[in-house]
């Protein structure tokens, strides 16, 4: 019984993000027939949005802290802050049949774009202006495949995954630093090294950027087991260096993809849980950046999902429950916004709870509220949820997206913009410049 409540609660919980890093779903549409981009209100068909109305009617003031980068389709597009305006900014194409051209993205928080075009020659690394204008193409190499975009805070170099797919390899696989003025790209490290081509050891790993801390000491990421389907995180000095492996009990994973780095810096929040039994599942963990030594915040049946930290110590999440029959089999469940004020204090839910699954979700920067996407019956839906107000249906595909980010945002008079912008790619949430991670369940 155990077993299936397990299966169970990870179908409930987690079931969106298993396997590799989701891209946005394949459509029938070929390539060629994508609209070219144009600024258009939300119900324009030009822009894929759906004609169903919003649950609520949009706000007059801007809704949202800033605009909001989708990956959908294959393609960037920006929400405005009004929360109903949606242009469309890259009309990217690709030789692959069948495959969404673009693969990931980023935004400096310069507000500059780069993304991955995905090729049968060659991956495509392009950089564009915030609204898609002067492309151009800054790294292409046959045989290199490129992943995990993340700008530096400064905005002037490129931290990426190189994996060399060539027989004979010119350079390393590994994480690797590109200037965006110009100039080859600088080996950060590499993946390591592979003790026994018959039966590689499961720490062989590769080392993807997460984000920067945010004082800029330390840049977080994530461990990548190259033969197996194992994940944890780790930390490295901000000038390069050794890498700190975050260590767990043997009986406990790593949920990765939904990182978040405390407001000092010194630690970083993540999710991990018993691999066994029927309370395994994704709980509450921190991580301290100096020693790599973990802690859990919050266990039992209280899963977690994308958390926040707060400037005053205070942690934002989504809190997921699950509902159980008389024998203790899982037949549903739901997700609420919550808050953490103290370690081993209950949470404090701080908005209605939803029976949606939740696939994505989307912190704005001070955790005023949150971009979630949710499927369900009547399919997939991105919405504008802040905190203590009521919920806004964007204009979307009505599709998995293949990404989310929040741009920079223009400081009307007496105010300040916010500082850092969060990113994820597929899910999760995050505290500074993220790098658009995915979220895997191995």
């Amino acid at each position: 019984m155990n077993q299936i409540s397990r299966l169970l609660i990870l179908v409930l919980l987690l079931a969106a993000c298993g396997g590799p890093a989701p891209t946005a779903t394949p459509v029938s549409t070929p390539a060629e027939a994508l609209p070219t981009p144009v600024s258009t209100p939300a119900e324009a068909p030009t822009t894929a949005v759906p004609t169903t109305p919003p649950a609520t009617a949009p706000p007059t003031a801007p809704s949202m802290p800033a605009p909001l980068y989708v990956l959908e389709r294959g393609q960037i597009a920006r929400i405005e802050r009004d929360a109903a305006t949606r242009t469309l900014l890259t009309s990217e194409r690709s030789a692959i049949p069948g495959v969404p051209p673009i693969a990931t993205f980023t935004v400096a928080p310069s507000g500059t774009l780069a993304y991955v075009v995905g090729d049968l020659e060659a991956d495509r690394l392009s950089l564009a202006g915030p609204g898609g204008e002067n492309v151009t193409v800054r790294y292409s190499v046959p045989g290199h495949e490129l992943s995990d975009l993340l700008f530096t805070p400064d905005s002037s170099t490129i931290l990426l995954r190189l994996l060399n797919n060539n027989q004979t390899a010119d350079v390393p696989s590994g994480l690797y630093r590109l200037p965006v003025s110009g100039g080859a790209p600088e080996l950060v490290l590499a993946d390591d090294p592979v003790d026994d081509q018959a039966n590689p050891s499961r720490a062989v790993s590769s080392y993807l950027p997460v984000a920067f801390s945010p004082d800029g000491a330390y840049l977080l990421v994530e461990v990548q087991s190259l033969f197996y389907e194992d994940c944890g995180i780790g930390f490295i000095p901000a000038g390069g260096g050794e890498v700190l492996r975050v260590t767990l009990p043997p009986e406990v994973r790593s949920y990765c993809g939904e990182e978040a780095w405390t407001a000092d810096g010194r630690s970083v929040l993540f999710l991990a849980g018993p691999e066994e039994g029927p309370q395994a599942g994704p709980q509450l963990w921190r991580a301290d950046a100096a020693s790599g030594a973990a802690e859990l915040i919050i266990g039992d049946d209280l899963y977690a999902r994308a958390p926040i930290a707060l400037a005053n110590g205070a942690i934002r999440y989504f809190l997921a429950r699950v509902e159980r029959d008389a024998s203790g089999v899982v037949v549903g469940g739901s997700f609420a916004p919550a808050e953490l004020t103290a370690s081993g204090a209950p949470p404090r839910e701080l908005g209605p709870a939803f029976s949606e699954r939740l696939e994505v979700a989307l912190w704005a920067p001070g955790g005023a509220g949150a971009v979630i996407e949710i499927s369900g019956e009547q399919g997939v839906e991105l919405r504008w949820n802040p905190i203590g107000g009521v919920a806004t249906v964007l204009p979307s595909a009505r599709e998995r997206v293949g990404g989310l980010a929040w741009g920079p945002v223009e400081p009307r008079a007496g105010q300040v913009a916010p500082v850092g912008a969060t990113q994820r790619r597929g899910s999760g949430a995050g505290h500074g410049w993220g790098g658009g991670r995915a979220l895997r369940f191995p």
